[in-house]
């Protein structure tokens, strides 16, 4: 039972067809038919020629007339007699003795006429008259006529209609029937003919539409998978893609397109959310530096004040000396401590807004090299640039701000031994793409997703947890994005992609 609803399932999901599979099957079914429409209207014509031979058509028109052409002879008739009758009944004579005379005139001049009769308003015979002379065209049936007097009453009038003319009407019918009969047979022969053509024509075009949807489904189905992505995503499913698969068809480039704005969309997105968090951690570091620096320098003071007054005593206990030597430096180096995180938090949240200038990436990190003696006295820094040139826009301040926090991470990272920095430039289609790499203990996938966090930090005491939330937010003021991962051989690394310039772009 189980098996049968399987099959019946596959069978149901083979047989469903989308919009867009009939549109293709149509437009195939059309292409294929129309030549089979053209030779079923000329197969019905060529069995229309062939049984004309045996029937002319004239003939068939001429022997279907006949019945009516006697009907237009028998109200022609009926019309003659009404006149006629109308004719007496204008000529009857004001005395009434002299009715009986002028009927009897009437009967012997008035042709095929066999009886009438004047009747009064009440209905009484007035006077009548009637022929018993044979009829001189054989025999008859009656055809009655009757006219109304102005004054009342009536004249009937009785004609005579030869009875042949009713049995060749007769006859005339029923060779009407038979030739009917016989073009009835004609069009059921022409019928059979249509017919067979019209089967040969239906099995035709449900071929055409089976092979239009078993060749339309291999891109009906990537065009289903795409529609289902578009409802995915305005759903608000930012992380969906569509495999392009291996056509290289108009089919697969709208995937390519479709999943590269996803793409955009995804990181615009991100990188909104993290300004807006930025930003307001920024107010939060505003508040805390204002907090902080308020009692440092009261504190400081009263300190030394302290100290001043104890150098100024004249008795001192040697014991309470050495204790406030030792709070002394504590507290000194602790006022050091909150002073530097007011100034991190300060110069956090008064990061400056980029100002990006053209400039060509590889130029751009060399000089960045040559200037920054303290860094090649810590560490040592090489780097690789690929052909081409990387024109992007940058701010050379707030770029320099981030290549130097990297590069102090890694020599943090790598203490005690003298750390090994890797610089890598780069470019595709549409960014560069700059690399900073060392060969340190790298840093925990665990932590990848924090690891831009403000205030989050894995060098305990002495970091702030900001250098790389400022990182991060200079790249994407830029409109790039960084990502960390490992380095093929042990270590961190850093991939910070720029847009390239407009006229890099269209050049690429």
């Amino acid at each position: 039972m189980s098996g049968a609803r399987s099959l019946f399932r596959r069978a149901a999901g083979v047989l469903r067809v989308s919009r867009f599979e009939a549109k293709i099957a149509v437009a195939l079914v059309v292409s294929a038919t129309l030549p089979l429409l053209g030779a079923l209207l000329l197969a019905g014509k060529l069995a229309e020629e062939n049984l004309a031979l045996g029937l002319d058509p004239r003939v068939v028109e001429r022997l279907e007339a006949v019945p009516a052409l006697y009907g237009d002879l028998f109200q022609a008739r009926k019309q003659l007699y009404a006149e006629q009758a109308r004719s007496l009944a204008r000529g009857l004579p004001q005395d009434r003795r002299r009715t009986r005379a002028y009927l009897e005139s009437a009967l012997a001049r008035t042709p095929r006429l066999r009886r009438v009769a004047l009747h009064a308003a009440d209905g009484a015979v007035v006077a009548e008259a009637e022929t018993q002379a044979e009829n001189p065209e054989g025999e008859w049936r009656e055809a009655p006529a009757r006219v109304a007097l102005p004054g009342g009453g009536r004249l009937d009038c009785t004609f005579a209609i030869e009875a042949r003319y009713f049995a060749e009407l007769g006859e005339a019918r029923e060779v009407g029937e038979l030739v009917q009969g016989v073009d009835a047979l004609r069009s059921e022969i022409r019928r059979s003919y249509v017919r067979a053509f019209a089967l040969l024509l239906v099995a035709w075009a449900a071929g055409a539409a089976a092979i239009g949807i078993l060749l339309a489904r291999r891109t009906t189905r990537r065009v289903t998978r795409l529609v289902e992505a578009v409802r995915r995503l305005a759903a608000g499913d930012l992380a969906v893609q569509v495999d392009p698969g291996r056509a290289n068809d108009e089919v697969a480039g709208l995937a390519r397109a479709f999943n590269a704005m996803v793409r955009e969309v995804r990181e615009s997105r991100d990188r909104i959310v993290y300004l807006e968090k930025i930003s307001g951690w920024q107010d939060v570091a505003r508040r805390l530096a204002h907090e902080i620096k308020n009692p440092l320098t009261p504190m400081k003071l009263a300190f030394q004040q302290l100290e001043a007054r104890w150098k100024a005593t004249r008795l001192r206990d040697p014991d309470f000396g050495k204790l406030l030597g030792e709070a002394g430096e504590i507290v000194r180096e602790e006022i050091g401590t909150l002073q530097r995180l007011v100034d991190e938090f300060s110069a956090f949240a008064k990061l400056p807004e980029v100002k990006p200038e053209p400039a060509e990436l590889g130029a751009f990190v060399k000089e960045f090299l040559r200037t920054s003696k303290q860094l090649g006295a810590a560490a040592e820094l090489s780097v690789v640039k690929a052909s081409g040139s990387c024109p992007v826009a940058l701010d050379r301040q707030l770029m320099r701000r981030v290549l130097t926090n990297l590069c102090q991470n890694a020599i943090d990272a790598a203490r005690p031994a003298r750390a090994r920095i890797h610089l890598g430039i780069a470019r595709t289609r549409q960014r560069a793409v700059l690399t900073v790499a060392d060969e340190g203990p790298g840093i925990d996938r665990d932590l990848w997703d924090r690891i831009f966090d403000p205030y989050f930090t894995t060098k305990g005491v002495g970091g702030t947890g900001l250098g790389l939330a400022i990182v991060k937010k200079i790249i994407l003021q830029h409109g790039g994005e960084i990502q960390v991962g490992d380095r093929p051989g042990g270590g961190a690394s850093f991939s910070i992609a720029l847009p390239l310039a407009p006229e890099a772009k269209s050049a690429a």
